[in-house]
């Protein structure tokens, strides 16, 4: 489960990276126009929705104890 929130942390670093990138422009206009015009918003809320399913695995599977 470790690995699992890592992944999902990683990809939703990743999500963040993308959203920084087209929000501001930093890509050719040919990259933009294929990512969509102004969907920075949809990469930041998948970014954070990924970035706490990632805390929330990480501590549910700490607080978990078979007795």
């Amino acid at each position: 489960m470790g690995y699992l929130a890592l992944a999902i942390g990683v990809i939703g670093g990743l999500c963040g990276v993308m959203g920084v990138i087209t929000s501001f422009d930093i890509l050719d206009d040919p990259v933009i126009s294929k990512l969509g015009n102004g969907e920075f918003m949809f990469w930041f809320l998948a970014a954070g929705i990924l970035l706490l399913g990632s805390i929330a695995i990480s501590v549910g599977y700490k607080n978990t104890s078979v007795d």
